[in-house]
């Protein structure tokens, strides 16, 4: 049996717009901690460049690059059931990377770039420096002092 009051209620309610409730709960899906419309406007732009063969050297475009590929892999590693309990996104955000490059599944110029992009601004220097600064303000007050 059906409750009829409150299924009347559900039908006499007007459609929810998509501008600007849906946009919003869109948004409030996340891939690492990029909302997902960015995420795939990011995806989009960065394809479009890449695949007319453009290489800038700026640091915003490959910190894009970076965030971009970085969390899709952390996303895939924390839904894969085994892997998830024991750091899958960190594992996978580590390692599938050099992975696929290693098998030349990732295009020549983005690996090319990437790897010029790392090496000429010394982005692991600051990379492992937010790693131990985050790991130090995470710990325990007491334990601290």
């Amino acid at each position: 049996m059906t409750d009829a009051p409150a299924q009347a209620a559900d039908e006499s309610a007007p459609p929810v717009k998509f501008w600007p409730r849906g946009w919003w709960r869109w948004m409030e899906h996340r891939i690492g901690v990029v909302p997902l419309p960015i995420f795939l406007l990011l995806a989009a732009v960065l394809a479009g460049l890449l695949g007319r063969g453009g290489r800038s050297n700026e640091i915003k475009v490959w910190i894009a690059v970076l965030a971009l590929l970085g969390f899709a892999c952390a996303e895939i590693g924390k839904r894969i059931p085994v892997l998830r309990n024991i750091g899958g996104a960190a594992i996978c955000a580590t390692f599938v990377p050099s992975y696929l490059d290693f098998q030349h599944l990732i295009a020549e110029t983005l690996a090319r770039s990437v790897t010029d992009f790392t090496k000429s601004t010394n982005f692991l220097y600051l990379f492992i420096a937010a790693i131990i600064v985050r790991s130090v303000l995470s710990m325990d007050r007491a334990v601290l002092i």
